[in-house]
């Protein structure tokens, strides 16, 4: 996609205003900003006070434990479905003979 179809979209996160230029569209980039303004403030009403970096590496870590365990969960049912199909194929096999 070329710059042109971009879009532009302002977001704010932790009081920071920020224009994104992306192919997703405006309401995506809205939800995730919001989301991540958020982990940034559960951090900051659970810390009391650290630095402005540490707070957003502390988020951005929780985020991506969020992420790595989705991935997981993800990974489990896919092994599952493997299973499943292997499954059904053999049993279709014993019908069809």
């Amino acid at each position: 996609m070329s710059d042109s179809e971009k879009n532009t979209v302002a977001v704010k996160i932790f009081n920071q205003e920020l224009k994104i230029r992306t192919t997703e569209p405006p309401d995506y980039v809205r939800e995730v900003a919001r989301y991540v303004d958020a982990k940034i403030y559960e951090i900051v009403d659970s810390s009391g006070g650290i630095s402005t970096s540490k707070t957003i590496i502390l988020a951005a870590l929780n985020i991506a434990d969020e992420l790595f365990k989705e991935r997981e969960k993800l990974d489990e049912i896919m092994r599952e479905l493997q299973q499943h199909s292997e499954v059904i194929a053999e049993r279709l096999s014993e019908i069809e003979t």
